[in-house]
């Protein structure tokens, strides 16, 4: 287990991109969101190595770092969204139950590994044969910690959910993701994706930024847009990047941004894609300017952006959650993504708490992600 500027020397690659960026996590103590906490490190084992995360704990984390915040607290700020009176009694006090669950497990003292802190997380292809090997590590190393891997799913990872379950891990039904993959082949076209490229094709639209084009004075603009997308309309409980982020980002190319200006040089969408490999890659980073009336178009526009670079680089895209109807008329493809709990090493009052949580997720939150899925 390495800390500090050791973990910092260990992480492999160029001085930029997820690289870059974990030498700063790792080595300056770099907070990447302000409600993102956690100790960060490295860890080595099967063939490769990983960035771990350390939680003990903190109330208002976000939930990259925090299952509660996941699995209640996210949930109960949508509760508003169910259609009957019903049906949202029903599920707080279903919430309310599972909150109780997760306490008794401790849930929120989790080592987590493969952990960049971010919305999705890329899963390199080498990590299923890491699993012995770092958990072995881990649960020596943190004897009083959950061990966390988050974005397991079949779609993206084919096979890893019985890997991990083999080697004693509980998979949590989490949510509905929707994967694009252009691996073997170019993306397929859809319909919808044909219409949005005849409305918006027009030459007098918001022009393409390129990422070498984004400079240091924009950082303050694109750390706007995402706030003014995924936290003043969707919810405080995302992830909360700001400007130092952001620049840091711009800086060291963290994440490949893309953005769209309009007619008087301001920018209006942005998005930054982030990857591992060159294979897979996610868009922790999207934001536009939500006072533009819809018929502008913006987020369309960034979609066929992001569509296009996935297809032209033959790569995975794992384009996280939400807006699911939006993704499937273009060509996603769903999945239920779980996350991989391993807590043989800890108290039997705790694991049994995980195994109601597993029961609890399982057996009524599961069937109906499969629903939504279809």
């Amino acid at each position: 287990m390495l800390w500090g500027a050791q973990a910092a020397a260990a992480v492999p690659g160029e001085d930029c991109g997820a690289p870059a960026y974990w030498r700063t996590v790792s080595g300056l103590g770099f907070r990447p969101a302000e409600n993102l906490r956690g100790r960060a490190g490295w860890v080595s084992g099967g063939n490769g190595g990983y960035p771990i995360t350390v939680h003990g704990g903190d109330p208002g984390g976000s939930y990259p770092v925090s299952l509660r915040t996941l699995y209640v607290r996210y949930p109960r700020n949508e509760l508003d969204m169910l259609p009957g009176g019903g049906s949202r009694i029903a599920a707080r006090l279903g919430l309310t139950v599972l909150d109780a669950i997760l306490t008794g497990a401790g849930s929120e003292q989790t080592v987590q590994w493969n952990s960049w802190m971010l919305s999705t997380n890329p899963v390199p292809p080498g990590l299923p044969d890491s699993i012995p090997e770092v958990t072995r590590t881990l649960a020596r190393e943190f004897p009083d910690h959950a061990i966390v891997l988050r974005n397991v799913d079949e779609r993206c990872s084919p096979g890893l959910p019985a890997r991990l379950r083999a080697a004693g891990y509980r998979l949590l039904a989490a949510r509905i993701v929707h994967c694009f993959d252009a691996r073997h082949g170019t993306l397929k076209d859809t319909s919808t994706l044909r219409r949005d490229r005849k409305e918006l094709g027009d030459a007098d639209g918001p022009e393409w930024v390129a990422p070498w084009d984004l400079l240091p004075a924009d950082a303050g603009r694109i750390a706007e847009l995402y706030r003014r997308l995924y936290l003043e309309k969707h919810s405080w409980l995302n992830p909360r990047y700001d400007e130092s982020f952001v620049r840091a980002a711009l800086r060291d190319h963290w994440l490949e941004f893309h953005g769209l200006r309009d007619r008087k040089g301001r920018l209006v969408g942005v998005f930054g894609l982030f990857s591992l490999d060159g294979l897979t890659t996610t868009v922790p980073f999207v934001g536009h300017d939500t006072s533009l009336p819809a018929g502008s178009g913006i987020y369309r526009r960034l979609f066929l952006r992001i569509h296009r670079e996935v297809s032209r680089r033959r790569q995975l895209l794992n384009y996280s959650s939400g807006a699911g109807d939006f993704k499937r008329r273009r060509g996603s493809l769903p999945t239920v993504e779980f996350n991989a709990v391993y807590d043989r090493h800890l108290p039997p009052r705790r694991r049994m708490a995980f195994r109601f949580a597993e029961l609890a997720l399982n057996r009524l939150v599961q069937p109906w992600l499969e629903r939504v899925r279809l």
